[in-house]
């Protein structure tokens, strides 16, 4: 009974003051919002069984591919019949067997009567409307109604000789033609189609370029003579598992409609495929996001609960005097949390949909891969709403108690007592802070022993939880720590002016309102300082784990081409020359160069051991320190698992010894040359070695004691003595990214030595990546050279960490002012006497501005800073792991500048608007 009369009573507190309790139910929804809207778009993301399956087949039953001879043994994932192979628990693989060793066709062991479409991919070169373009090619039927779904007819018709082709809508814009016009195709075989509709596909964008044709029009291949490259479908045949697995025995698999929606229980087949760890990175960026935000819930909402059970002090008052005890006291508070929870849960569930519906329908790209549908998980929402209202109960529980040991004669008399301060609790908030920093740290660690030596998911899962509780721990003692800050903050800026000094003083001296907004905004700035920091490791992590193969934005053709015999030589081709003046052709904006090099080994030193005839020729290569490489180089083979605590193992890349004909190392030519290949002027050193006789090094592993040793051996990394060696001066120049070069010196020099060099590449550096147009130009001039030369760009890795730094800048910087606004809001009308006050002693507008000015800096700036410092744990606490190498697993690097933005630039914007609101009107208020 005194439970439902609780409920009751909070429910009309809350509806008497309608505008405080919608903006309790803001700060609430703020957070959910977020979650809500991260939940839906993300399970957006993820087809369902019947959207997979569209994708996958469009319209028809199945599809079938021909991966192996028959064989009983032969088994498959029903759920992705690439994952597959041979089963020995079906049948005793070593029993004598009457199946074929050949790949069988289907129509052999189909049903008699049934239809099957093709589909077989490949890629041509075509003439574009600038030059010469490469696409990818569908060969088949799929303009067929069975592929509706995968594949659709937007306009015109469909083939009906071989003469005939349908492109996507970007490719007739790359081609410079319409529907009817022709095009002529350079390679597979040079043939001219006639374009007579265009297609659509699910899995390709707006931009997405593609060309379709009837069966072997663009390579010469049918079907049935290149069974495993062949899609077979079967647009009326519904196969069950049972007619699956016979279809396996024939060397077959299959992905079914029929078992995609009904698959078999797990564990009643074998090649299950495992998770995959690319979904890691993923995992971990949810789940701490995840219990951050949640924290958040607590402490947004924590904030307006504290100001509002400030100001319902006299009420309390009224109940404990009528005979309400303190439990009474403690459930009206308590259950106005819940009920505002509730309120802005649902509220913030509803504002979270639409948000994921409206940013789907704005990044949506025409792939349907992207977003299969729109996918509302009513379950994961609920949790979320639920989470939320626990949230918004906690919240109110540290309020309810306060409010339940309420002074009666001072709150009915109006009169408040000045908050007395502890001197413990900023000693506990040390305290709690520094135990959150060793959760931190120990979460981090264990990162470290849960990848290594053997990936151990239950440890994962308990970093996780350390890296989520170690800095909402901290958050928690930077709360009980702010009073104290603010005191301190007051009298280093009391003397800046009387605004300042009053402003600050307030904040300082009534820590009850100033430190619940000072909270939410700092767990507000925290999770987008986390978010960042986040996406800057992602980011580093993906550019040290690239492969340079030239510098960022250069444009390249090599001139090697392999040789028709064994042991298949790479061979320079002639005329570089002319390749130079058609790629300064195409790209006028760059130099283009021809830069020589001498041949590495043609053949792996295993290939020499076993048969030393098979290379009569030596070559120079140039000597890597064996103090700086992994012991398992040394020994001629890759047993890096051999000394896992060796702090050179593994070997990087282009310092490995055991690699060839990927990449040559010595490199001839002039200085302009090697300012090519480092993309970067030479240094005097670098000038200096040269003019000397001396050689370059791109990597100080090739450097002992300022020399360079090259030896004439039969292959690289192998175990032979080398015939000769030669020592000269070295220096080194690193290049701004790894890059396959190994050492450079001049024509003279190598020529002195007897290295034999060759033109083998012509490179010319850009300052942007070029365009599209540029690439086809680029190889429209190469063609006219001769056929068969292959244009290469270094992009380098996708850099996507500065665009989300942005937008999470933007995001959080709206979050930050609608929980500002709010929270200072909350806390200006708790302080409405302090107002009135002011009114009526005669401050003048200016004075007021600069109190609500000064206000917000301090609330605002201190919860900026702390929270975006706070937010760099996580990240700071995954970087401590590190390797063998002795670098960090997981890089630290977050994006500065818009950190530094979200520290410093918005609590100046929050300060500057509650200047300009805050002497706008005078209070009237009855004092007394």
């Amino acid at each position: 009974m005194s439970a439902r009369l609780a409920f009751r009573m909070a429910r009309r507190m809350a509806t008497q003051s309608p505008v405080r309790s919608l903006l309790v139910a803001v700060l609430v929804a703020i957070p959910v919002l977020g979650m809500a809207g991260i939940a839906t778009v993300s399970a957006s993301n993820i087809a369902t069984p019947a959207e997979h399956a569209t994708l996958q087949l469009g319209s028809t039953e199945a599809r079938l591919r021909v991966m192996n001879a028959p064989d009983p043994a032969f088994s498959q994932d029903p759920l992705n019949e690439l994952n597959n192979g041979l089963d020995a628990t079906v049948v005793d693989p070593t029993a004598p067997q009457s199946f074929s060793t050949e790949p069988v066709a289907p129509d052999t062991y189909l049903p008699a009567d049934t239809r099957v479409l093709t589909i077989n991919y490949t890629s041509l070169v075509a003439e574009t409307a600038d030059g010469i373009g490469s696409f990818d090619a569908v060969q088949g039927q799929p303009w067929d109604e069975a592929f509706d779904g995968k594949w659709s007819v937007i306009g015109g018709t469909t083939p009906q000789t071989d003469h005939e082709i349908m492109v996507t809508e970007a490719t007739l814009g790359r081609l410079g033609a319409h529907i009817g016009s022709t095009v002529d195709i350079r390679s597979p075989q040079v043939a001219t189609f006639r374009i007579v509709g265009t297609l659509s596909s699910a899995r390709l964008d707006n931009a997405g370029e593609g060309f379709y044709g009837r069966p072997g029009v663009f390579d010469a291949v049918l079907p049935s003579d290149d069974l495993k490259s062949t899609e077979f479908y079967l647009p009326d045949l519904r196969l069950t598992w049972s007619a699956v697995q016979d279809l396996n025995r024939h060397g077959a698999t299959v992905l079914s409609r029929a078992v995609l929606l009904h698959p078999p229980a797990p564990g009643s087949y074998t090649m299950a495929l495992n998770a995959s760890t690319g979904t890691g990175w993923l995992a971990l960026y949810v789940a701490l996001l995840g219990g951050f935000a949640l924290f958040e819930v607590a402490l947004l909402a924590g904030a307006a609960f504290t100001v509002g059970a400030r100001s319902q002090q006299r009420t309390l008052a009224t109940l404990a005097s009528v005979g309400g005890d303190k439990r009474m006291l403690f459930r009206v508070m308590s259950f106005g949390g819940v009920i505002l929870g509730a309120v802005g849960a649902v509220l913030g569930t509803a504002l979270g949909v639409a948000t994921a519906w409206i940013f789907m329908q704005i990044s949506a790209n025409g792939s349907a891969a992207r977003y299969p549908g729109f996918h509302v998980d009513p379950v994961v929402l609920s949790g979320i709403a639920a989470v939320a209202i626990l949230a918004g109960w906690i919240a109110a529980a540290v309020p309810a108690r306060a409010a339940s040991r309420v002074d009666i004669i001072g709150a009915l008399r109006g009169s408040e007592r000045p908050p007395k301060l502890s001197q413990r609790r900023p000693v506990v908030g040390l305290v709690v802070m520094a135990v959150g920093a060793v959760i931190a740290v120990a979460g981090g660690l264990i990162t470290l022993a849960a990848y290594t030596p053997v990936y151990q998911a239950n440890l994962l899962t308990l970093s996780l939880a350390l890296i989520v509780i170690g800095p909402v721990s901290m958050q928690i003692g930077a709360v009980l720590i702010a009073p104290l800050i603010l005191r301190w903050g007051a009298r280093l800026l009391s003397r800046v002016g009387p605004g300042a000094r009053l402003g600050t003083r307030d904040v300082a001296r009534n820590p009850g309102r100033s430190v619940p907004a000072l909270a939410a905004i700092m767990s507000t700035v925290f999770v987008a300082s986390f978010a960042m920091s986040m996406v800057g490791m992602a980011q580093a992590h993906e550019r040290d784990g690239y492969v340079f193969d030239a510098p960022l934005n250069a444009v390249s053709v090599t001139m090697y081409t392999a040789g028709a015999e064994a042991p298949y030589k790479r061979i320079p081709r002639t005329g570089s020359g002319e390749v130079a003046a058609a790629m300064q052709a195409a790209f006028p904006s760059g130099t283009a160069r021809v830069l020589s090099s001498a041949p590495d080994p043609a053949l792996p030193f295993y290939e020499y051991e076993k048969n030393p005839t098979v290379a009569d020729a030596t070559f120079a290569y140039p000597r890597v320190n064996p103090a700086t490489v992994c012991p398992s180089d040394a020994m001629g083979g890759m047993r890096a698992s051999t000394t896992p605590n060796d702090i050179r193992c593994p070997t990087p890349g282009y310092l490995a010894t055991n690699t060839y004909g990927a990449n040559d190392h010595i490199w001839v030519g002039s200085p302009a040359d090697l300012a090519v290949l480092l993309d970067e002027p030479v240094s005097e050193q670098s000038l200096t070695t040269l003019r000397t006789g001396g050689a370059v090094s791109l990597y100080s592993e090739y450097v002992v004691d300022g020399t360079v040793t090259v030896d004439w051996t039969h292959t690289a990394g192998g175990q032979e003595d080398p015939v000769q060696t030669r020592t000269l001066v070295g220096s080194v120049q690193e290049p701004k990214h790894p890059l396959p070069y190994a050492i450079f010196m001049l024509g003279d020099t190598a020529d002195g030595l007897g290295i034999s060099y060759a033109p083998t590449a012509v490179m010319t550096n850009l300052d942007a990546p070029p365009t599209v147009s540029q690439q086809d130009r680029a190889r429209a001039e190469l063609g006219t050279v001769s056929d068969g030369f292959y244009l290469r760009v270094e992009t380098g890795p996708s850099e996507y960490a500065a665009a989300w730094a942005w937008g999470l800048l933007g995001l959080t910087s709206l979050i930050a002012l609608a929980a500002a606004i709010i929270a200072i809001g909350l806390a200006r009308s708790d302080g409405h006497r302090d107002s009135a006050v002011l009114s009526s002693l005669g401050a003048s507008p200016r004075v007021r501005r600069a109190f609500g000015f000064w206000q917000a800096v301090v609330i605002a700036g201190l919860g900026t800073f702390i929270g975006a410092v706070l937010g760099l744990v996580p990240s700071l606490a995954l970087a401590l792991p590190r390797d063998t190498a002795g670098h960090s697993m997981f890089p630290f690097a977050p994006p500065w500048l818009q950190l530094f933005l979200l520290a410093l630039a918005l609590p100046g914007f929050i300060a500057v608007g509650s200047w300009l609101t805050a002497g706008a009107t005078r209070t009237r208020f009855a004092i007394g």
